[in-house]
């Protein structure tokens, strides 16, 4: 029905404050780091390797009587600078990415935990103010710094390297393990380049029993400069397109 009168709307700057629906019994502590539950896709106190949603604005407690999940909503600054503590941090690490250990913790660390945003500024000794960047605020490009060069080695490649162009000067056959794509989600990609001559393949594998363009494996990246753009719909990978020698 059509307004006859005027009405209040709540209004929240762009990226900025949002409001965001709690697992079941969990508290949120104001100023906590706050991570998405890939099992079951409600925001937690943030755990190594969830998905950043943001940092608390208020305290959230979903532990009264009668608690369900989804029973209350946690709010949550999104794109903000936070001056935090950061063991280690020093000016050669501006620009670096951060990640978060758990609710409270940052590392300059990847792996296994959760990307929290970057570097802008070292504050003082052993602390850094951080351009807090949550998932939902990323534009697929990480701040137009989208390639990352792995090591000659066989992987599982991790969240963080979705969404990337990732280079790998391979000298023997090496295998790269896709992340799961229920964690990935509709719409993440990867552009993978082979950028040594030696002639030895870089196989891509999918998760488990989870497929590429059908198949089990992906095996043709086998020749300098060859490469493969793929897409998670979710459910399995697709080849966006290739160049293949």
């Amino acid at each position: 029905m059509a307004l006859t009168a005027n009405r209040e709307v709540q209004f929240f700057a762009s990226q900025e404050l949002i409001d965001v629906p709690v697992r079941d019994n969990v508290t949120i502590y104001k100023g906590a780091f706050v991570g998405r539950d890939r099992s079951t896709g409600y925001a937690r106190p943030l755990t190594a390797g969830d998905e950043f949603l943001g940092v608390a604005y208020r305290a959230a407690d979903n532990t009264a009587s009668g608690h369900v999940a989804g029973g209350i909503n946690a709010r949550l600054h999104q794109a903000v600078d936070i001056v935090q503590a950061l063991s280690g941090v020093t000016n050669a690490d501006i620009g670096k990415d951060v990640y978060a250990s758990d609710d409270e913790t940052l590392t300059l660390t990847p792996a296994g935990n959760s990307r929290v945003g970057r570097v802008v500024a070292v504050d003082a000794t052993n602390v850094a103010r951080v351009r807090c960047q949550p998932i939902s605020g990323l534009d697929g490009l990480l701040d137009n710094r989208p390639l990352v060069q792995l090591a000659d080695a066989s992987a599982t490649l991790t969240l963080d390297q979705i969404n990337r162009v990732l280079l790998i000067g391979n000298t023997a056959a090496r295998t790269l393990t896709l992340p799961a794509v229920a964690a990935v989600r509709a719409g993440g990609w990867l552009r993978v380049v082979k950028t040594s001559a030696d002639a030895a393949a870089v196989t891509l594998d999918g998760n488990g029993a989870e497929t590429i363009d059908g198949g089990a494996t992906l095996a043709t990246i086998d020749a300098q400069y060859d490469c493969a753009h793929l897409l998670c719909t979710g459910s399995e990978w697709i080849v966006l397109d290739r160049d293949i020698a």
